[in-house]
């Protein structure tokens, strides 16, 4: 049964998830983080995590929906992508083994998972919190702009589509292949989300103190670059517009992200109004508690009038 698997996934990347956590988040910052409470975690940060889970879970429900909406396009471009490259694929598959096969496939579908993860995790952890916010828009940049590539610009798998290249991931077990293709209609190449966010990961901790996280990204990235030719799934151009659309992506955080944000920012303090989530804020002016919602960018105390900047931690 596919569920199996994704239970299966599940478990194996809290694992993960767990073990980056002991090796990449220092005894020091642990130890400085004991006074914050899940509350306080979960109020800072739940923006970021909704969006990112809301557009996360858009794709991975695309194929119901182009059925739904009757979406499905009746022509497939994958010849011009063969054109391109030709075969050049198969040459990665010259060293196929089955235990190389099991074990990309675990890179393919929980390691590049609990990075993707975790990254969210650690910057939210370190309170590196400008870099959370551009990680989170570039991951739904990312996902946002790849869609409509998915749903009219279909390119089939190369392990279906070359006669050379065999779909070892697809083929390994009866359960991969239907848990896949309960999402996913196997002609979601173009670009390589995978590569994408492997890649916009690589270049957000580029830019944070997170040293030891940042090496082990240098091998992580190729590691899953180099599963998903292997495995039978991406092409080579399907890599590079990955990569082109993760710098992309970033530029437009970069350049934009300020005023995205703060429209953004505007309708989660009125949902937070909405459902209710407080916050104490203490006037370092008369002490006077002041009860707010946690994204409010500035209040002013009602005791003393004091305006008080205030950020969700």
């Amino acid at each position: 049964m596919a569920w199996q698997l994704i239970v299966f996934s599940i478990i194996s990347t809290l694992i993960l998830i767990a073990l980056y956590f002991s090796l990449f988040v220092s005894a020091e910052c642990r130890k400085r983080k004991r006074g914050y409470t899940a509350r306080q975690l979960i109020n800072g940060y739940w923006p970021y995590i909704l969006a990112a889970t809301a557009v996360y879970g858009l794709v991975q429900v695309q194929f119901p929906i182009r059925q739904h909406l009757h979406l499905l396009v009746n022509y497939d471009c994958t010849a011009y992508i063969e054109q391109i490259e030709g075969g050049m694929v198969a040459g990665f598959q010259s060293m196929a083994t089955p235990t190389l096969t099991y074990l990309m496939t675990f890179v393919y579908l929980v390691f590049f998972s609990s990075i993707v993860i975790f990254t969210f995790i650690v910057l939210a952890y370190t309170e590196q919190t400008s870099e959370l916010k551009r990680f989170s828009l570039v991951f739904i940049l990312n996902y946002l702009i790849a869609f409509p590539f998915y749903l009219l610009f279909p390119v089939t798998v190369t392990g279906y589509a070359l006669p050379n290249v065999q779909p070892l991931m697809y083929e390994l077990h009866p359960e991969i292949y239907s848990a896949i293709t309960m999402v996913d209609p196997l002609d979601n190449c173009f670009p390589s989300l995978h590569v994408a966010l492997m890649f916009s990961t690589f270049l957000v901790i580029y830019g944070t103190d997170l040293r030891r996280y940042r090496v082990f990204l240098i091998f992580a990235f190729p590691t899953v670059v180099f599963a998903t030719l292997y495995l039978g799934v991406h092409w080579v151009i399907d890599i590079i517009a990955g990569m082109a659309l993760s710098v992309f992506t970033l530029h437009i955080a970069d350049r934009y992200g300020e005023q995205i944000l703060r429209h953004a920012n505007i309708a989660v303090v009125e949902i937070e109004r909405l459902i209710g989530v407080k916050e104490t804020v203490i006037c370092n002016m008369c002490a006077c508690k002041i009860t707010t919602v946690p994204h409010i960018r500035s209040v002013s105390c009602p005791q003393c009038g004091t305006c008080i900047e205030h950020s969700a931690l």
